[in-house]
């Protein structure tokens, strides 16, 4: 996380968002969705919850991902999305998935195009959606060719930054979760086996 976000007035984050995205009100909840994996192994994906710009722990989701083979962060991207709305295409206005009123891919082009994707497959009507590429911080939104370049100070960037940066650290945790459980259980394996001479 930039340590600079924790200096941000989510607020004025939130309502720098709707001036800069052009939503007809100030966004209240905002979802992130990361992927991270090492190599194509244990390759997993974060979905964390904001509201009113601070991180709501209660909504946070971990996914493993089950259809992608290898390394493939468009397909990942996919495959999450697709679950966390498929209740959505099967029960329109339902209110047990309420829709966030962004919903914040990290990456580029690329992966906001995989999330429209998804939603398309869905037949689901997404909310705003808008990805954050690092090195640079642009923001690219749906039908725009050029990215947003806010500036570095902008509250509605450190916002973004801090929805991004929590899901690649929830993303990062729960690989090392799993990486860890892996590794504990070839350990089991190993002690198992006899020693040479043994039988």
């Amino acid at each position: 996380m930039q340590p600079e976000v924790f200096a941000l007035e989510p607020r004025k984050g939130m309502i720098g968002l709707r001036k800069v995205l052009g939503l007809p009100q100030t966004p209240r909840t905002m979802e992130g969705i990361d992927i991270a994996h090492l190599g194509g192994t244990e390759t997993v994906a974060s979905l964390v919850t904001f509201i009113d710009g601070l991180p709501f722990k209660p909504g946070y989701r971990r996914y493993r991902i089950k259809s992608v083979q290898g390394v493939d962060d468009f397909a990942s991207i996919r495959e999450v999305v697709s679950r966390r709305f498929r209740r959505l295409a099967h029960k329109p206005g339902s209110t047990e998935q309420v829709f966030p009123d962004i919903l914040l891919i990290d990456g580029g082009k690329g992966q906001l195009s995989a999330a429209r994707d998804a939603f398309r497959l869905l037949g689901v009507e997404p909310p705003c959606l808008i990805s954050l590429a690092k090195r640079e911080e642009e923001v690219y939104r749906l039908d725009e060719a050029e990215p947003l370049r806010l500036s570095r100070h902008a509250a509605a960037l450190r916002v973004l930054q801090y929805v991004r940066d929590e899901a690649h650290r929830f993303a990062q945790h729960y690989h090392h979760i799993l990486r860890r459980k892996k590794l504990g259980k070839l350990t089991e394996i190993v002690f198992s086996l006899p020693l040479a001479g043994e039988g």
